[in-house]
């Protein structure tokens, strides 16, 4: 095959002009296709280095150049007192040089050739200095030199869509097979201005209309508004359009439009970019057009992969190159070691957690070398990382300039773990840990999609486990991400003293998936997606793991629970109440207003506060302690007549709590309540051949056995789906499985002193199987009873179960009302 790897940065055949971790990529890639014989070059900008290049390369002058004035279309917005349209010259000239076998076209001349120290223009150029479109102009330039001088059947590949999302339609109808790897996690809905876009594809005579279509729905609700005036700060999603009129396009989309193919460098990443899951976009991407796009196209969808360093992967572990590492920095060889190698980003990579975190454990008094290289081009005024280093300078070594790979190679191999708390799903492979892991570090790692490939779990007894999983964070200075690095850690150090066989387990599992991380396994996978495209073949199938990928579903539940919202005066006092949940916010619907976190209760799973009113309707971002987020709405009432000034819990187990709550009524008159909080659970009505099954069990506190419908709550998944949670106790109580599930309603048990309700199921279609009961129902026992009997059984006081009769009640209800929703099995009961 011939490919020609296209990207504004394509540096890595010299160490000394790398800018970034894609330029080492695509070096690796090129050389590991050469290796398999297929001919392979590279189209790059010259950047302004063809005098320092022919001093170190044989440059050749190609006769191939393009002069032009390309009509800019400026958002006048962003672009004040500007003209609507700028004209950028262009003068672009083509050279060659060969470098161990890849042919690299350097476009240079004009705009091409500024910023030759940061090749990319700083974002504060934006508004006032037109070399901001250095990477414009360059995708222009590339897309003609290709379409000119590349012949058709060859592979294009690009990276990084918002470095080329003009390529892919300037190409498109030329016979070349364009591919996009998706290289770093921008928000997925990363915007184009799109007057720009439609202008340069007609200047080019490229097809406009595939900038059609593009725009998101108005999102003007008062849960959508408060979503979009939060979400910025995530790190997540951009408030484009944020204004009416705002012409702006999703560039992913624009991209998988006109693309044979469109990669990712991980399973997790592409779940990611598809689905949002667990994040608190989730819910607001369900709505937007890129999502739309994507999903229509998951059959372009491939994972190429990335990899780490061959170097790292015979790395040699012994004691003796530990004792011998750490006895140079001045360390105790006898202590476990943490190690962290990145550049030093303090939110992307959660470094001021892990600063922070880190310090925490080492000031209750527990011990343990820390080993830190965060590259930064100038030492960094962290007062978080001098603090850790000034306070604690017999165990902590830090190093923020260059380090060559021996060096980092033998501070990992020192390791026992490696500390990655990255925030915001921003990586999508993490090379770095895979090196320290490849070199015998055990990761305690954030739970990030795009580094679930390492295999790190929360559960370190599962089949695998390489290490332990931390929540997500997408929070700038995270304090519970700082808590679960101090706990995290502390975790693992636990079980370096106590257990030591486990940790080799661990450390054996997390050399042998780090080590599959190989270029060459790469290259095969982009090979076999190159031969899809050329061979007009799904190149979905061509990466098998895209199949898993899309067929998974995210069967966690969100975090819910319910609650309350009552004007006070000026203000708006608010309830909430589920479980496992970790914080409770309510979120303005104006980007500037404050963020009110409501206060925990001790028990843990109520939440309550006061937040500026009045308002018909409140935005509540409930967090699980898991990192897993979910959005609510909450409509503000009139007070009730009776709200609660205090509230303790009095007895608390596994499956209930009592909390005794001071309370006062409208008219001032004090009081006190005690509420027994428990779960919601799911009642079963099992129908079949004119009648229903029903169990019998001894229910202690009655002291007697009685016959009732199936029933029960599920204490580690209180927010568990009703349906879910009815099949389980269905099969568990009775061993039925049923075709149909019908939700029937919600009734309280007894409000009068608790806050348990339950949900109503008709099952149908039933088929019988083996029970699985709980030692908590030992001696339960299940039979099927004609409907007539059913009802002799309450009269004879056979069947004194309140919620089955409610039950019962609410089915013949329903039923009488001509539900069209109920099955035919049960409208024709005997």
């Amino acid at each position: 095959m011939h490919i020609i790897e296209c990207h504004f940065e394509f540096s890595g055949f010299d160490d000394h002009l790398v800018k970034a971790g894609t330029s080492v990529y695509l070096w690796n890639l090129a050389r590991q296709f050469r290796d398999q014989g297929h001919r392979v070059g590279a189209v790059t900008p010259a950047h302004g280095l063809l005098p320092l290049l022919r001093e170190r390369y044989e440059v050749v002058d190609l006769d191939w150049r393009t002069d032009d004035a390309i009509p800019v279309r400026l958002d006048p917005a962003e672009w004040p007192g500007r003209p609507e349209t700028a004209h950028l010259p262009v003068s672009v000239r083509a050279h060659r040089m060969t470098v161990d076998g890849i042919d690299i076209v350097l476009l240079s001349g004009g705009v091409l050739d500024t910023h030759p120290d940061t090749f990319y223009p700083p974002a504060d150029l934006k508004g006032h200095d037109l070399t901001f479109f250095k990477t414009l102009v360059f995708q222009v330039a590339a897309a003609r030199y290709v379409r000119e001088r590349v012949p058709a059947g060859a592979v294009v590949h690009l990276h990084e869509p918002v470095h080329h999302y003009l390529l892919p339609a300037l190409l498109a109808g030329h016979g070349h097979h364009v591919v996009s790897t998706v290289q770093t996690n921008l928000p997925v809905d990363t915007k184009v201005y799109g007057p720009e876009v439609r202008t340069l594809l007609r200047h080019e005579g490229a097809d406009a209309s595939v900038a059609d279509g593009l725009a998101d729905p108005p999102l003007d609700g008062h849960l959508e508004r408060a979503m979009r005036a939060y979400l910025p700060r995530t790190l997540l999603h951009t408030d484009s359009p944020e204004r009416p009129g705002h012409d702006y396009l999703p560039v992913l989309g624009l991209v998988s439009r006109s693309v044979a193919a469109l990669d990712f460098l991980s399973d997790g990443q592409l779940a990611h970019a598809l689905t949002q899951a667990g994040t608190p976009f989730e819910q607001l991407f369900q709505q937007l057009a890129v999502r739309r796009e994507l999903r229509a196209r998951t059959h372009l969808m491939t994972v190429g992969g990335c990899a780490i360093g061959d170097e790292w992967l015979d790395v040699q572990r012994s004691e003796e190159r530990r004792r011998r590492t750490l006895e140079a920095l001045g360390l105790d060889p006898a202590l476990p070691t943490l190690y962290h190698n990145a550049r030093y980003s303090v939110q992307h990579k959660g470094q001021k957690e892990l600063f922070r975190g880190v310090r925490r454990l080492l000031e209750e008094g527990h011990r343990v070398n820390v080993l830190l290289h965060c590259l930064a081009p100038r030492p960094p005024q962290d007062e978080d990382l001098a603090a850790l280093e000034r306070d604690h300078a017999g165990l902590v070594r830090v190093r923020t300039g260059p380090m060559s790979t021996p060096e980092l190679m033998d501070w990992a191999a020192a390791g026992d773990f490696c500390v990655f708390p990255s925030k915001f799903e921003m990586d999508t492979f993490l090379m770095a840990m895979g090196e320290a892991m490849a070199a015998g570090c055990v990761p305690v790692a954030t739970a990030q999609q795009g580094m679930r490939h390492f295999g790190h779990t929360e559960d370190l007894d599962a089949p695998g486990a390489t290490g332990l999983a931390l929540p997500r964070s997408f929070r700038v200075d995270d304090e519970a991400l700082t808590e679960a690095v101090r706990s995290g850690v502390l975790r693992m150090l636990t079980l370096w003293r106590e257990d030591p066989r486990r940790i080799e387990t661990l450390r054996a599992n997390a050399v042998a998936t780090a080590r599959g991380f190989t270029w060459k396994a790469a290259a095969d996978r982009f090979l076999a997606v190159f031969e899809a495209c050329a061979e007009g073949r799904r190149p979905a199938d061509a990466t098998p793991v895209v199949r898993s990928v899309l067929a998974e579903g995210d069967r966690a539940p969100l975090p819910g629970g319910h609650g309350s919202a009552h004007r006070a005066g000026d203000m708006v006092r608010v309830r909430w109440q589920g479980t496992g949940l970790g914080r409770v916010e309510v979120v303005p619907a104006t980007p500037d207003a404050a963020v009110v976190e409501l206060a925990a209760r001790p028990a843990g799973d109520l939440f309550t506060g006061e937040v500026p009113g009045p308002a018909p309707e409140l935005a509540l971002l409930v967090t699980g302690r898991d990192g897993r987020s979910a959005w609510h709405a909450l409509p503000v009432e009139h007070a009730p007549e009776v709200t609660a000034t205090g509230s303790k819990v009095v007895y608390e187990n596994r499956w209930m709590s009592v909390r005794e709550d001071t309370t006062v009524r409208d008219d001032g008159t004090p009081g006190l309540y005690g509420v027994v909080h428990k779960p919601d659970y799911a009642i079963v009505l099992p129908y079949s051949d004119g009648g229903f099954h029903l169990v019998e069990q001894y229910r202690y506190p009655v002291a007697g056995r009685y016959w009732e419908f199936p029933q029960g709550s599920w204490e580690d998944r209180p927010d568990a789906d009703p349906l879910d949670l009815a099949r389980g106790e269905l099969a568990e109580e009775t061993g039925l499985t049923a075709a149909e599930m019908t939700r029937i309603g919600h009734l309280f048990a007894a409000y009068g002193y608790s806050d348990q309700g339950f949900h109503v199921i008709l099952a149908t279609g039933l088929t019988q199987g083996e029970p699985r009961l709980e030692p908590e129902e030992a001696g339960l026992v299940s039979r099927w009873f004609p409907e007539e009997e059913v009802w002799r059984l309450v009269a004879e006081g056979r069947l004194k179960d309140a919620p089955s009769l409610a039950a019962l009640a609410l089915l013949q209800r329903h039923l009488a009302a001509g539900r069209t929703d109920v099955p035919a099995a049960a409208h024709n009961r005997s």
